[in-house]
């Protein structure tokens, strides 16, 4: 075998090898593109749902702060009729407390002079 057949070899095995690589190259590029495709129409199907999704996050958010506000309402409204309700039992408890005082002192007298008879 001479050297023009082994350089002839050679040439064709590249040219395959080019060949090859060039189909390769082609598949995934069309591969690409399809993807590209695929990705842009999910992008316009999905793009609307992204939308609600972000206004549902927002409205969200908005009743989390809302609902926030109406729990510090509620806590100070439980503060004040707790203050106001102590205040009442108060006024009722210590005239009541006050006698039983008196009424014990009564008769703690009672029966001091009682015995000195």
């Amino acid at each position: 075998m001479g050297i023009n057949a082994s350089l002839t070899i050679i040439a064709i095995a590249a040219i395959i090898g080019l060949l090859i690589f060039a189909v390769v190259a082609g598949v995934i590029v069309r591969t690409f593109l399809r993807l590209e495709r695929v990705l842009a129409r999910m992008e316009q199907d999905f793009a609307p749902l992204l939308f609600d999704v972000k206004v549902m996050l927002v409205e969200l958010q908005k009743i989390v702060r809302g609902g926030g506000k109406q729990m510090e309402r509620v806590e100070s409204t439980l503060r004040y009729i707790d203050r106001e309700l102590r205040a009442s039992v108060d006024t009722l408890t210590v005239p009541i407390q006050e006698l039983g005082l008196w009424a014990r002192a009564v008769r703690a007298g009672w029966r001091y002079f009682a015995r000195r008879r």
